[in-house]
């Protein structure tokens, strides 16, 4: 896969990833939403209450990925999908999964959100919101062979959560491995020393 370095393919490609989610752990039961990447400083994704995108036959809600935070580690992003594709269910099944005008995620949205693979801690403020990917979901993006985005909106204000505090990216929880020879490559979730068998050489971590 070419890398992704341009916003009109991570565009296509998140629309591929959350199709991935939709089906793994939403047995296709999700109506597609409109994906958008702009910035929302302080909050990594959202997705509109109403279908806020309209044509002549069709109306669909918007999931944003803040463009501020999209150089996040793949299973970074996948998770704040999946947590968005929570809220998404819960308004398709009338599920109460929040209160105060969306704010607050209970325990109903955990419970969601923690069906899928995800690890939910809570906020003081806005309740069982802190979302972070298990093993499992890294299973899911070795499996699918899904790769970090290498774009990002440099903002002057990069802030989350209390004035001062800068965002920094962390590393990815995977590494991709590739044959010198052949071009076969693969990830893992740790540190390894595997051959590939056709060529008979060692598999090289990217850098």
């Amino acid at each position: 896969m070419k890398p992704l370095t341009n916003y009109q393919r991570v565009s296509q490609y998140l629309v591929r990833v959350f199709k991935l989610v939709n089906e793994t752990y939403f047995n296709n039961s999700l109506d597609i939403p409109t994906i958008t990447v702009q910035s929302t400083i302080g909050a990594y994704g959202h997705v509109s209450v109403q279908k806020v995108w309209h044509n002549a036959e069709t109306a669909t809600h918007e999931l944003n990925l803040s463009a501020d935070y999209l150089n996040r580690p793949i299973e970074n992003i996948v998770a704040t999908l999946i947590h968005e594709a929570c809220h998404l269910y819960a308004m398709q099944n009338h599920i109460k999964d929040t209160s105060n005008h969306g704010i607050y995620h209970n325990k109903r949205f955990k419970a969601l959100a923690e069906a899928r693979d995800l690890k939910i801690s809570r906020h003081e403020k806005y309740g069982w919101t802190i979302t972070e990917p298990t093993e499992k979901l890294l299973d899911f993006c070795i499996e699918n062979q899904l790769e970090d985005i290498q774009i990002v909106r440099q903002s002057s204000l990069m802030l989350i959560g209390t004035p001062g505090k800068t965002v920094t990216r962390k590393p990815s929880s995977t590494r991709k491995y590739f044959c010198p020879c052949c071009g076969n490559s693969f990830r893992a979730t740790k540190n390894i020393n595997v051959l590939c068998l056709d060529c008979n050489i060692p598999f090289i971590q990217a850098g």
